[in-house]
């Protein structure tokens, strides 16, 4: 076992090592007892035990633990907490697809293999942030041509839906999740490079407003409310923590109510989810009854949970994608939502804490970006899972199926380690050594 990590020559090592060990093991014990669930079930050793999911979990395994290996070698002042928090986050998602479905678990392991070798490239790839902030023009426009490559040629692969994906030899991309990223790139060189030059906000704003508005129209236009949503949050919180204008949230904020109204009295889609969100229970088995089946499977969950493998997420459409926590929930309980959430939060921690820390204002703004991209984006379908907000239709970062989200997820959470290794080193000076607060 030694074999597949690195000696520990630093706190560092010694730290991510231990937590990487833990992660391999949580999900070991999540694949064992998901196997042996339908004896539980059925209460019958005759039972057919369940194996496809050992597919996806040595593949997990074996990648987590060479790119452990790897980072060590490479990245030897990086944060020693964010890859262990990916590494869990994945591998939890990957088990609970296979749990919903087999052929989307297949499909999701090819996909994380891939995001494993784009992760490794990112690490192979010497000065690729400076690259990145150079042609940042050159990235955002590239990827709303792909977006826009959507209205000629998109499809939908499911079937019947919204034309949002590009068939790729049989590999469906959603150029939005890539957008994502690109966007982030592009706010944060364009800020560094024009923020001590310009001094007029207007000004200094006015060509991201034309790119980042172009952006959102084309989502608009795609009915990917959920993602430009996500667009204006992102560029809120960027912007903000370029500037330190508070105005600058509050208007983002009326922004995102004034488009929810126009467009509830625009689009039936809005229509439909704003009202299932006010009154679900007005028609549980129509427009209501993919919410009212996720808020009665987290109730279902209780504290504990019914058991992985012994709980019926399945009867919640689209379990593995949109509505993947409330199946987790069900069968893990109050205890797996509460763990799930604190993931996430310590994940924004660290991103938040490599931004502080980082050399230069880009590194800080993308760090700050990718951050808020991810912590935003959980935080939306979370709480439309239960209710606490409408549904937006995004996925959940690392966890849900979806090629395009992870591949994107994990670029993020890479370019993040990137960044952390460099901010041992000097940390930019803070142009506002205030505290960021609204009150």
């Amino acid at each position: 076992m030694n074999t597949l990590f690195t000696k520990a020559n630093s706190s560092q090592d010694l730290i991510q090592n231990r937590l990487v060990r833990l992660a391999v093991v949580f999900n070991l014990i999540g694949c064992l007892i998901l196997t042996l669930a339908p004896i539980v079930r059925l209460h019958s050793w005759s039972s057919d035990l369940r194996w496809h999911h050992w597919i996806g979990f040595l593949v997990w395994a074996i990648g987590t633990l060479s790119l452990n290996k790897k980072l060590s070698k490479m990245l030897p002042d990086r944060d020693p907490y964010l890859f262990p928090l990916v590494s869990i986050l994945t591998g939890w998602g990957l088990l609970t697809i296979y749990r919903l479905d087999v052929d989307f678990g297949l499909r999701q392991t090819v996909w994380l293999l891939v995001s494993l070798i784009i992760g490794y490239t990112i690490l192979r790839i010497r000065g690729i942030l400076p690259f990145l902030r150079r042609y940042k023009y050159i990235w955002l426009m590239g990827g709303l041509l792909l977006t826009m490559l959507t209205f000629v040629v998109g499809v939908y692969p499911s079937g019947t839906g919204p034309a949002l994906w590009l068939n790729l030899f049989g590999l469906y991309l959603q150029p939005s999740e890539l957008l994502k990223v690109l966007l982030v790139i592009f706010l944060a060189s364009y800020l560094a490079d024009n923020l001590r030059i310009r001094f007029n906000l207007l000004q200094l704003l006015l060509p991201t407003l034309i790119l980042v508005g172009a952006a959102f129209l084309i989502l608009v236009a795609q009915h990917d409310l959920g993602t430009a949503s996500l667009f204006i949050a992102i560029y809120a919180v960027t912007i903000y923590l370029a500037s330190g204008k508070r105005r600058l949230l509050l208007i983002s904020m009326l922004s995102i109510i004034a488009a929810l109204i126009v467009g509830y009295m625009v689009y039936d889609v809005i229509q439909l989810r704003i009202e299932a969100w006010l009154n679900p229970w007005a028609d549980p088995n129509g427009r209501s009854y993919q919410i009212v089946q996720s808020i009665i499977a987290v109730a279902n969950g209780g504290i504990f949970g019914r058991g992985i493998g012994l709980g019926s997420p399945g009867v919640i459409p689209v379990a593995h994608s949109d509505f993947i926590f409330p199946a987790i929930v069900e069968e893990t309980g109050l205890l797996g939502a509460v763990g799930i959430i604190l993931l996430y939060a310590f994940f924004m921690i660290r991103g938040l804490a490599i931004a502080l820390n980082a050399p230069n204002q880009f590194q800080r703004f993308l760090a700050a970006g990718l951050t808020t991209s991810i912590s935003v984006q959980s935080i939306l379908i979370i709480g439309g899972s239960i209710r606490l907000l409408p549904l937006t239709g995004v996925t959940l970062p690392f966890m849900s199926y979806g090629g395009s989200s992870l591949v994107t997820c994990i670029t993020s959470a890479f370019l993040l380690l990137v960044i952390s290794s460099d901010s041992e080193h000097q940390s930019a000076r803070l142009e506002r050594s205030q505290h960021y607060q609204l009150i």
